[in-house]
Order: C-alpha cells, then structure tokens, then sequence
C-alpha cells in the first residue's frame, strides 16, 4: 500500500518519528513542521519520516479535477530531502484508500508498517474516510497505539495562514512575487522542451516550448515574466509567455515559452526548471508581427533594470 520513493521496501526505523500530509508545495509551513519532526528525530537519536501522496487525494474523490498542483513529484521529493528528512513513502490514494477509516489508517499503516513512535501532526492534516482522522483522534489513542503526538499551529504572514490553496490563489492571480514569501523560494515549472514553430526566432528571440512533465502543473495566470531558468547546473535569466499566444499563433490550449537570455544552443528534449520572479504585464493580441516585437523589446528593457536591481540588493 505504501510505495517508497527511494527503496524497495519498508524496513525497521530507529525510532520513527512521523508526519503526514500532501506537502503540495513544501512551502513555508510545511517547512516548520518538518523541522520539527527532524528535530524531535535526531534527539531521540530515531529516524524522520514523512508520507504523503503522489497527487492530491482530492484526484480520486473528485473526478475532473482542474489543474491544481505546486510541485511534482521529483520536485517535492528534493525539496523535503533537502530539509534533511531521512525517509519519504508515498501513498498510492485510490477509491480503497479513499474508504479507509482513520483507525484501520493508524492501526495498519503509521502502527504495523511504519510503527511510529512519535507522530507529528500539522493544524489542518486529517487522515482516513470522511477526514475523521485529526489530532483529537490520535491524542486519544496515544496509550492503546504506544506512541506520542504534538501538534504544530498554523504559520502566519502579513496575517494570512500559509496554506498550498492560499498560494494556489495567489499564481492564479499571477502573484509570483507575493506567492514567493509564503513559499519561501521562487514559484517553479518543470518541463521538457519541445519542437515549435520557430516563430519566436523570426522576432531575433528563440523561445523555448515547455510541455510541463505533470499535466496537473499550475500554470501561472497568463502574461510575461521575468524568471530563472535552470538545467544541468545552468541558470539563465529568462522571459517567459504564459498563454495562448493570439498575436501569431491562437493557440486553443495554455503553452509556456521562454527565451533564455543570453543562451545559444539546443535545448530540444531536455528538461528544465522555469522559476517565475515577475510578472511583467498581461499577454496581450497585438495588430501585427512589429508592434509584438516592439513590445517584447519594452520587456527586456525592463527585464535588464529588474536583473541590475537584484545584483545590488
């Protein structure tokens, strides 16, 4: 039932210390709790361990669910390993799992598999049919189960709880660089790199088409913006279109294209992390090829006074 990112199987912990949750997005809160659980681990000399799940539960109960996630998998994995947490377990949440009752979830999977000895449970996880399962639960079964919980509070700023759908609003919305404080690093897509119509190489600006390696990517709201574009060690800054792309193109589905400033060479099928720092303005129909270019040229402008801006900060 339990799939293992990064091993064939579950094994004995020295001392499990757990948590669970989506972590979609692994933002600022998720952080705190994590830190906990690894602190609480390393002294009671045990182990970190974290379950979660590949997609969003909501996947399974609600059929036709519109684009929604943070962080693909790789993605969310290398964030929660870089914390320093020893072991992550990923659930695989189908129509079954979707009808486990919390105590059969306790008993059978943070009891007899992972045999918790501490768990750490975050202000808003609930677990098992019906969300039955939340911290009053576990308190009340601490001595039955043999082991103890705690409960982390709700992080706030600028007066808000950081939550994944809090953040959701805000890329939707565009707000890349509000989204940033409550993430705690830049809001980043990755995908693979694939052929266009060369369109963008006509304007003297090659972009690169991006298919987002997870279909359920949140795409930022539509526009241009000033990002950072990483792959093998490399990071270029980066103008990125987020839309349809009517003046050339028309486009019936959302695409994502960068040009990468400053970078010569072939890209093709290769992956590539696109960090969102800006929102430079709304993608916008222009009445022709010039007036696009021109405007593009405005972009960079503004672009190269942003990149001046944060050297010296």
């Amino acid at each position: 039932m339990i799939k293992p990112a990064f091993s064939s199987g579950m094994k004995d912990f020295r001392y499990p210390v757990v948590t669970m949750g989506t972590f979609d997005g692994v933002h600022i809160g998720h952080q705190l709790l994590l830190e906990r659980v690894i602190s609480r681990a390393k002294k009671m000399d045990g182990e970190s361990v974290v379950i979660t799940y590949y997609h969003h539960p909501k996947e399974t109960i609600n059929k036709g669910l519109a684009t929604y996630l943070l962080t693909e998998r790789e993605r969310k994995t290398e964030l929660i390993k870089g914390l320093g947490v020893d072991h992550i377990f990923y659930l695989q949440f189908d129509e079954e799992m979707a009808q486990m009752q919390a105590e059969a979830f306790l008993s059978k999977i943070l009891i007899e598999q992972v045999k918790a000895k501490e768990i750490v449970f975050g202000y808003d996880c609930h677990f098992g049919h019906r969300r039955e399962g939340n911290y009053h639960f576990l308190k009340d079964r601490e001595k039955i189960y043999g082991y103890r919980s705690s409960l982390v509070k709700p992080v706030k700023i600028e007066g808000k709880i950081i939550s994944s759908s809090l953040i959701r609003n805000m890329i939707r919305s565009g707000k890349v660089e509000e989204a940033e404080k409550f993430l705690g690093r830049y809001y980043d897509l990755v995908g693979v790199v694939r052929t266009g119509s060369g369109l963008g190489r006509e304007l003297g600006y090659p972009t690169l088409n991006l298919a987002p390696t997870d279909p359920f990517k949140l795409f930022p709201a539509n526009g241009v913006y000033l990002g950072i574009a990483s792959f093998t060690g490399q990071e270029y800054f980066c103008l990125t279109n987020v839309g349809y792309c009517p003046t050339l193109k028309h486009l019936e589905e959302r695409t994502i294209e960068s040009y990468l400033i400053g970078y010569e060479g072939d890209l093709y099928n290769r992956q590539i992390d696109i960090s969102f720092i800006s929102r430079l303005r709304d993608e916008k129909e222009f009445p022709d090829q010039k007036s696009l270019q021109e405007a593009i040229e405005k972009d960079m402008k503004i672009a190269y006074r942003l990149i001046e801006s944060m050297k010296t900060r």
